[in-house]
């Protein structure tokens, strides 16, 4: 599916085309909403599902609000307008994360550059629990990103000796090598609305 062939086959007329983009992009929008009750997958109705559905809303006439937002209706009638939206459907279908697959490989490529960067050894599910989780917005608006991502690797670098000092219920003498990233670990683990148990 992630290799599906966008272009018009020869001899393929234009509404037929438009159908056969249409019916698919609309398999892929009902197995991206029910992937979002999936765990991992609750970004599933972000990205290229929710720019779809923008799109779509706009071919919709005045006061038109169906109950399930699809691609595949009455082709616009102006040929203008019919390549518009063919183009509409093509944007989405190439999007990587139209997919599961592709949702997958973006998290895994994230988790990888992030483990590269930082010496970290997250999994793809561990990152993709934390975006989810909202525990990636919480930790930037108390660090800024960048400061956020830097301490994050700095907890799971240094696991083993902070998972001991929150058993023993010490976190005061966690040190890492950068004095300025030090600091902002030990108020990492000092602030209780982080939940710094799922990066251990």
């Amino acid at each position: 599916m992630a290799g599906y062939d966008v272009n018009q086959k020869p001899g393929e007329t234009l509404e037929k085309y438009y159908r056969r983009l249409a019916k698919t992009a609309d398999q892929r929008l009902v197995r991206l909403e029910r992937a979002a009750d999936q765990e991992y997958y609750q970004v599933a109705k972000q990205w290229a599902y929710a720019r779809a559905v923008k799109d779509i809303r706009k071919w919709l006439k005045p006061g038109q609000e169906p109950k399930q937002l699809r691609f595949n209706t009455a082709p616009p009638t102006d040929q203008e307008d019919l390549l518009s939206k063919i183009s509409d459907i093509k944007t989405f279908l190439t999007s990587p994360t139209s997919t599961k697959k592709g949702i997958t490989d973006i998290y895994k490529k994230r988790t990888d550059t992030f483990n590269k960067h930082f010496g970290t050894k997250f999994t793809w599910q561990q990152m993709a629990k934390y975006f989810e989780s909202g525990e990636a917005e919480l930790w930037e608006a108390k660090f800024g990103s960048k400061t956020a991502a830097r301490v994050i690797g700095q907890i799971q670098k240094h696991k083993d000796k902070i998972k001991k000092a929150i058993e023993d219920a010490d976190t005061k003498d966690i040190r890492v090598d950068n004095q300025y990233l030090s600091k902002a670990v030990q108020r990492a683990l000092k602030d209780n609305s982080l939940n710094i148990e799922d990066l251990l």
